[in-house]
């Protein structure tokens, strides 16, 4: 691969076989080691007409299907440093290639909350995350990573490396370009680096874990109580689920429902109080580091399958799912019930089926992975398509970044 080709020095190539997309490799790959290399080998591919997909840790794209065009992968895991963290503002700003697990070692060191959770921690990088503006089963209480951006460094497909909004709150200002990044999986710009604001961590943590049946499910003035509560958490698993990532004892039909409390000693013990009266003891309760790593586990679990449809929903109980709990696949189903989000792990040959049920029970389907398909097509309004169409030919007119066509 010549310097012509790509405007990097040939030491920066990579093997393409592990970038592969849908069964298909890229004909070339590169690891930048600053953004100023980045933004070459954007510059170089728009020059000489190549597609360009970014890459991270792989944890969402290895199971991503082909774009239309892929003819090189920009490894950014070169770029991995924590450019400045200030924990007395609770700031901090680093590289997209940070893995998350090294970001949440740093400021839990510090007494402090990464608000950011996604699958695979220990693979999955920063920008990775914002690019898919992934969450994990906090997200109704940390927010989602367009919350709790500040300001990113990016480069757009030509190459040009902008900025946007500060690294500070008092410092954001503008049009909050980095806020729209998050989401559009490389297909507007590639994140480089972000600053984040981050959350002191909680006083105490306890993970309530319950066994119910599909009856219990379905009481749905059982689970009232449960958003007035504000619980950190709250996650059903099927029995397949929850099988080697959660405690529990229960028979193959039954639903794992997990509640999560962080706060001051004294709300928790008021919210344990208030749980037990209405659902009962729990069958296990987690403390200390067992309840602090469970989200992660929770987390985990939405992203176990080779083929997966998540959808989002307004219902925000356990009781949402009680129609769907007779299906076949319902061992295999997580719920993040307060950030209304389900994941599902279907065969390819009931993808469809399981969409149509769910939609029109008020999920809607926003992702798919994998060979997890489903037809005729529930697509998003012609207006939002039309805004997407047109920031694409504004940021990327070449049409260089090929995830911006999937």
């Amino acid at each position: 691969m010549s310097r012509s080709l790509v405007g990097l020095d040939p030491a920066r190539t990579l093997d393409p076989a592990p970038y592969m997309l849908g069964g298909r490799a890229p004909r070339l790959a590169l690891r930048p080691a600053s953004a100023e290399e980045a933004g070459e080998a954007l510059r170089a591919a728009t020059r000489d007409g190549l597609a360009v997909v970014p890459w991270g840790g792989g944890s969402k794209l290895a199971r991503g299907s082909a774009p239309t065009r892929y003819d090189l992968a920009l490894d950014l895991s070169g770029l991995d440093r924590v450019v400045e963290y200030d924990p007395e503002d609770l700031t901090l700003t680093a590289q997209c290639g940070v893995r998350l697990e090294a970001l949440r070692e740093i400021v839990s060191a510090r007494g402090q909350e990464l608000p950011l959770e996604s699958a695979h921690a220990a693979r999955a990088t920063l920008g990775g995350v914002l690019a898919t503006n992934d969450s994990g089963p906090r997200r109704l209480r940390l927010g989602s990573p367009r919350d709790r951006i500040l300001g990113a460094r990016f480069a757009l497909a030509d190459g040009t490396l902008a900025r946007s909004g500060g690294k500070v709150v008092k410092n954001v200002a503008g049009f909050a370009i980095q806020r729209l990044l998050c989401g559009s999986r490389g297909g507007l710009a590639v994140v480089l680096e972000a600053s984040l604001k981050l959350l002191p961590a909680p006083e105490t943590r306890v993970a309530l874990v319950h066994e119910v049946t599909r009856e219990g499910l379905g009481d749905a003035q059982r689970w009232a109580f449960l958003p007035w509560l504000e619980p950190s958490y709250v996650t059903v698993l099927g029995a397949e689920a929850a099988e080697g990532r959660v405690p529990r004892s229960g028979a193959a039909e039954r639903f794992t429902v997990v509640i999560g409390l962080e706060d001051d000693a004294v709300w928790v013990a008021e919210q344990e109080r208030r749980v037990a009266a209405a659902l009962g003891e729990p069958a296990t309760r987690l403390t200390g580091s067992d309840a602090a790593s469970l989200p992660q586990s929770l987390a985990d679990a939405s992203d176990a399958g080779t083929s997966s449809v998540t959808f989002t929903t307004a219902h925000n109980t356990p009781a949402a799912l009680a129609p769907l709990a007779t299906r076949a696949e319902a061992s295999r189903l997580v719920f993040h019930a307060p950030a209304g989000r389900l994941h599902w792990f279907p065969s390819a040959a009931d993808a469809t089926a399981l969409v149509l049920d769910c939609f029109g029970l008020g999920f809607t389907p926003i992702a798919t992975a994998g060979g997890a398909t489903y037809q005729p097509a529930i697509a998003p309004e012609v207006g939002l398509l039309d805004l997407r169409r047109r920031l694409r030919a504004a940021l990327d007119p070449t049409g260089t970044l090929a995830l911006g066509d999937v």
